[in-house]
């Protein structure tokens, strides 16, 4: 995808959402990851990064991966 496409998307995306909670944290990770400082990870504990780091080693593991749909049941509730 080129960058303009991906932006494109990325507009679109945020055009679509009319809950200004959801649309907040979008603003609020988006703003705070393109600081030069990588703020966002520097902003987490040293047992958040590792817990961060576990889960992305976890994801590798298809029996660890959760569909979708039961995380969309589970919050629809």
């Amino acid at each position: 995808m080129t960058l303009a496409t991906l932006k494109s998307e990325f507009h679109n995306l945020i055009d679509k959402i009319e809950d200004p909670g959801i649309l907040e944290q979008y603003y609020k990770a988006s703003s705070t990851s393109i600081k030069p400082d990588n703020s966002l990870w520097a902003s987490l504990t040293s047992e958040q990064q590792k817990g961060v780091l576990l889960a992305y080693e976890e994801s590798d593991v298809e029996a660890n991966l959760i569909p979708l749909s039961a995380i969309k049941a589970k919050y629809l509730k």
